[in-house]
């Protein structure tokens, strides 16, 4: 068992899938969201953050609300902080639905003095999939208070770790257009 939480951010708008809800959308018979936490059933605590809670409700998990609503990415890990019963918390995009249990497992069991853990997949740094402590909660709320939501912004301001474990590069595919949506089914 994976001692931290695992928290799925669902609350995005989808513009650019056409306002369909990522997280409901189909691969391999079963929903984004559903094929990430079949992936993650090692964590300890398993929670969504989104601001349509009763879409979620046949999942049998804990679905919270942003606490600053409309800020992006980072107001949902400020909820899935404020809101998981663990200190360190992976938070998860809910269009990743190519993750594997294998490289959950492999960012999970990463510990280490950290107050972000993000992974670095073809030399690019993935915020929406890396674990996040607690302790930033303060540095979130002044930040979304400053307006400052960007956050790739945000975790250069933190003592961030890189992971740099050889991950599959595939686990990492967002789907945030209708055409990306067409081309995953090639996948």
């Amino acid at each position: 068992m994976i001692k931290k939480t695992l928290a799925i951010l669902a609350g995005g708008k989808s513009s650019r899938m056409n306002y369909n809800n990522k997280a409901l959308l189909c691969y391999k018979e079963k929903t984004f969201i559903e094929n990430i936490i079949n992936s993650g059933q090692e964590f300890d605590e398993i929670i969504i953050i989104a601001n349509k809670i009763e879409e979620y409700k046949n999942l049998n998990l804990r679905v919270y609300h942003d606490i600053y609503i409309g800020n992006g990415p980072l107001s949902g890990i400020h909820s899935a902080l404020k809101n998981s019963k663990n200190d360190k918390v992976l938070c998860i995009a809910c269009d990743m639905p190519l993750i594997s249990k294998k490289t959950l497992r492999i960012i999970g069991n990463t510990y280490g003095d950290y107050e972000v853990l993000i992974p670095r997949v073809n030399n690019r740094l993935q915020p929406m999939c890396a674990i996040y402590s607690k302790s930033l909660i303060p540095k979130i709320e002044k930040a979304l208070f400053n307006g400052d939501n960007k956050i790739q912004k945000f975790i250069l301001s933190t003592e961030y770790k890189v992971l740099k474990d050889n991950l599959c590069s595939k686990d990492f595919l967002n789907i945030n257009t209708e055409k990306e949506y067409e081309l995953l089914e090639e996948i």
